[in-house]
């Protein structure tokens, strides 16, 4: 099986997923079992992303200029613009990126993520709105999305009931894990599945796959736990 790993960069999935009235999204059901199993979120992050016709992109480029500051850099391949919008009172950040290719056969791509490092009901609400908000502003139904979070550390994440709960809370299938050996004394769990409660998916091997969960030890060797949708290292 292809190694999965957690990262900021996202590639495409299989199926899309937008939020809809009050229905949670893949973010909202992790801090719902995050919070079931009496753990804090530390971090916490989502992206979306879309590949668009370049009339579309320039005349979002052109809006966001209108609201933000644009950094625009460029290299042989690509023009990319960057902006970063902190919202204080809400304590995450949103991060526009549009990457323009040069070769005019790659589609132009928007790019957006919301992250932060606090997670209660008052940024719960905030987070809807503004994901809401952007999703109908600037994406399509084609939008593609990747969420994760961790959490801080805790004794409760390596007992075998956690393990248990995990798999109850989102019905998981085609379960695997994997331990990694760091050392005599420390070893990584990693937990792949699949659950039928979020629409995005990557298949491997025939087996759908859209939920991986990384347990490992902070500075102080105290368990915390990585959980979000997976990508494959070697799509990007």
């Amino acid at each position: 099986m292809l190694r999965i790993i957690f990262t900021t960069i996202f590639i495409l999935f299989t199926a899309n997923a937008t939020v809809q009235g009050l229905e949670m999204d893949e973010l909202e059901d992790m801090v719902s079992f995050v919070d079931s199993q009496n753990l804090t979120v530390s971090k916490w992050q989502v992206v979306m992303k879309e590949k668009m016709e370049e009339e579309a992109i320039r005349e979002i480029i052109e809006e966001l200029k209108n609201s933000y500051k644009v950094t625009r850099t460029e290299d042989e391949n690509i023009i990319k613009y960057h902006i970063r919008d902190t919202h204080k009172e809400a304590s995450f950040n949103v991060i526009y990126s549009v990457v323009l290719p040069k070769d005019k056969v790659s589609y132009p791509e928007l790019t957006v993520v919301i992250e932060g490092e606090a997670w209660d009901e008052s940024v719960q609400s905030d987070y809807r709105l503004i994901k809401d908000s952007i999703s109908a502003k600037y994406f399509t139904k084609s939008q593609r999305e990747f969420a994760w979070l961790r959490t801080t550390g805790s004794d409760i994440i390596s007992g075998g009931a956690f393990e248990h709960n995990l798999t109850n809370h989102f019905n998981l299938q085609h379960q695997t894990t994997q331990l990694d050996k760091v050392s005599n004394s420390v070893c990584s769990k990693y937990i792949y599945g699949y659950t039928q409660k979020w629409n995005e998916k990557i298949t491997i091997e025939n087996t759908p796959i859209n939920i991986q969960v990384a347990i490992t030890k902070n500075d102080k060797s105290i368990p915390e736990m990585t959980l979000g949708t997976p990508i494959l290292i070697n799509e990007y």
